[in-house]
């Protein structure tokens, strides 16, 4: 055992020496000696430093993203973006069909709408909700109780509006006034085609198309506000978003019976019942 340590420490210490000579007068210019162990020291800490050099180099620099673990997670994400944007395509595909077999059963007279518009059964027979395209009996409950309000003395009208700063759905020429019992509202002419813009931010609670009054779209503000635009060509608001003053949430257009010309009919209701939009809105005047 003794002999075999003596050898194994001679190993170590034995020792290499290194020398620079000139190549042509082989005249020695500087030598060095080294152990064994002073060369393995040496390259455990060159590899030591090379190792820090590379992880700080792969990661704090874009030299990173090669690495095979990161290109490995990187299809890994672009497969779960694909297959979620897949999954998303096949439920639209799913409600589109469904739809379409909602409106055929309704065409065939399979599922019976009354004016109140049965949701319920519909909802049932497909498994989706029912797009209401007609006024529902909460809307018609609202809007016996907003008539009514409409009788409530002027002295006893909400003030909310006086301090916030509306803006004109439309700009045009007025062709007809408002009355709180006959005309809640104020019918202004434009071009047809005309972006039609809310009056102030809130949420499009309610959007559908009448015989009488054509595609209708009523907007909720703060402190009981509600603005009503009837008679657009096209509805671009979806029931449920919400929109900022000035936003466009439809085209001015001719639909409706009630309609005799392109033009907008807006009301403008508080808590307490209708509003002269005239006393708010000047409609580009």
């Amino acid at each position: 055992m003794t002999e075999k340590r003596e050898k194994y420490k001679n190993w170590f210490r034995f020792s290499t020496r290194i020398v620079g000579m000139d190549p042509v007068t082989f005249r020695e210019r500087w030598r060095v000696k080294v152990t064994r162990i002073q060369l393995i020291s040496v390259g455990a800490l060159g590899l030591f430093i090379a190792f820090i050099l590379f992880y700080l180099l792969f990661s704090f620099t874009p030299l990173g993203g090669l690495l095979p673990e990161n290109v490995k997670n990187r299809n890994k994400e672009k497969i779960q973006q694909a297959f979620t944007q897949m999954e998303k395509l096949e439920k639209q595909v799913i409600q589109q069909d469904r739809y379409i077999t909602n409106l055929q059963q309704i065409i065939l007279g399979k599922i019976p709408i009354d004016s109140s518009f049965s949701e319920t059964a519909i909802e049932n027979y497909t498994g989706i909700k029912a797009v209401d395209t007609s006024t529902s009996l909460a809307e018609i409950k609202l809007s016996e109780q907003l008539e009514a309000e409409a009788l409530t003395p002027k002295a006893k009208k909400s003030v909310l509006l006086n301090d916030v700063l509306l803006y004109d759905p439309v700009k045009g020429v007025l062709s007809q006034k408002f009355s709180p019992k006959t005309h809640p509202g104020v019918d202004i002419i434009a071009s047809k085609g005309s972006t039609v813009n809310t009056c102030l931010g809130g949420v499009v609670m309610h959007s559908s198309y009448s015989d009488q009054d054509g595609y209708t779209v009523i907007v909720s503000h703060e402190n009981d506000i509600t603005s009503v635009y009837k008679h657009l060509d096209k509805v671009i608001a979806k029931v449920g978003e919400k929109v900022k003053t000035g936003d466009g949430i439809g085209i001015l257009g001719n639909t409706g019976e009630n309609s005799t010309g392109p033009h907008l009919h807006f009301e403008l209701w508080s808590n307490v019942g209708p509003l002269d939009p005239l006393e708010y809105l000047s409609f580009g005047k």
